[in-house]
């Protein structure tokens, strides 16, 4: 599990606001830290992952920012329940126009996400409850009630507004680390309000639309589907394309446009970070390295290893 560096604090007179902050050394950590269980993870880029989180709770809103050292594909829920903003706070400009890479993006409960993040990204996130969106918008909005955060819809923001909150933000949560312990409840509700009008920045111009799906973007889904119906079993590229009814030249295309990897990569990255999960738990239940290769489509056991200390940075016995 992330190793906590950060104590949370307890505030004068039942503070709602607490902090702490996480170390990152793999990338199961980076998926423990995603708020559903149903988020995934995969590792693309080699090496050890390193990074931080840093997160606060204000008086039931979240805020978390993060920085890992090595390309990673996310997908998933973020929640079902509440409002996630996402922005980047950091990005390498030669490679900004990779896919994923934008300002600021707002998901209603229960939206999918899917985004390719590369070394060096820091990102930060805000999880708040529709009732408080609604809320801080005001009766004259058309955002004044909880349904409207509500469906099958994402809002897109100009990708240059995302600097000015991400700093403003950053600001907020250095003054959390310093303060913290020393705030109640009014001041955590004004803080709240800070944050959210910090991150609603341009919603308030900005378009909601329903989630519209290219024709790659179908297949990369109904692909990633299929592999999460297979559970933790391995799936031959043959299977897939049988199920698809699609060519491997056709699959190849779909993958590159929507994740910016070929699908063997991909299948490949997956099954290592299985094995890797799969591995951790080996003491536990008497599983050896040889068997958690084979159980994941690895028959040669030293290209097993070798794969898997390129993409994590250590040998499989180490892990």
């Amino acid at each position: 599990m992330p190793g906590v560096v950060g104590i949370i604090d307890q505030g004068r007179g039942g503070s709602t606001i607490s902090c702490r902050e996480i170390t990152i050394n793999g990338f199961e950590q980076l998926r423990a830290a995603t708020p559903t269980s149903s988020a995934e993870i995969i590792q693309i880029q080699p090496g050890r992952m390193q990074g931080h989180l840093k997160h606060a709770s204000v008086a039931g809103l979240s805020l978390g920012f993060g920085t890992f050292s090595h390309g990673v594909i996310s997908r998933g829920v973020y929640s079902d329940d509440r409002v996630t903003i996402g922005f980047l706070t950091q990005v390498n400009r030669r490679r900004s126009s990779q896919r994923g890479i934008g300002g600021i993006r707002i998901w209603s409960p229960g939206v999918e996400h899917q985004s390719r993040y590369v070394a060096g990204v820091s990102f930060g996130a805000i999880s708040v409850s529709t009732e408080d969106m609604a809320r801080f918008f005001g009766p004259d909005s058309r955002f004044s009630e909880p349904t409207a955060w509500l469906g099958r819809s994402a809002f897109h923001t100009n990708p240059e507004t995302g600097d000015a909150p991400a700093r403003v933000l950053r600001s907020i949560m250095a003054g959390f680390d310093r303060c913290a312990g020393k705030l109640g409840p009014s001041e955590a509700e004004y803080w709240k309000r800070a944050i959210i009008e910090s991150a609603c920045y341009a919603i308030a111009n900005s378009e909601q639309s329903a989630v519209f799906v290219s024709s790659p973007q179908r297949l990369v889904r109904r692909a990633q589907e299929y592999l999460d119906a297979s559970g933790d079993a391995p799936i031959h590229i043959s299977e897939l394309l049988a199920y698809l009814r699609v060519s491997r030249r056709a699959l190849h295309r779909a993958f590159d446009e929507v994740l910016g990897i070929p699908p063997m990569r991909y299948l490949r990255q997956k099954r290592l970070c299985e094995a890797r999960l799969l591995l951790q738990h080996g003491a536990a239940t008497g599983v050896t390295v040889a068997e958690v290769a084979f159980r994941q489509g690895f028959s040669d056991f030293s290209r097993f290893s070798a794969y898997y200390r390129v993409l994590f940075g250590e040998n499989p016995s180490e892990t």
